[in-house]
C-alpha cells in the first residue's frame, strides 16, 4: 500500500491509494494537486499519474 501526501496541505493528511482515489472522485483533489510519497523520487501532479483516469470520470 502506498502512502500519499498532498503538497501544500496539512502534513497530517496522509492517504492510502484507496483514499486518494475516493478524494479525486469526490472532487476534493484536482489534477494540479501535487503528490508526495517516499516511493517517488520527485513530486508529481495528479494529472501526470495513473490516477488521472479518475479525473476524467469527473467530467
Amino acid at each position: 500500500m502506498k502512502i500519499w501526501q498532498i503538497k501544500n496541505r496539512p502534513k497530517t493528511l496522509i492517504l492510502s491509494d484507496e483514499e486518494l482515489i475516493i478524494a479525486i472522485k469526490k472532487g476534493l483533489l484536482k489534477g494540479e494537486d501535487v503528490l508526495i510519497s517516499t516511493e517517488l523520487e520527485e513530486e508529481v501532479a495528479i494529472k501526470d499519474t495513473v490516477y488521472e483516469i479518475y479525473l476524467r470520470k469527473q467530467d
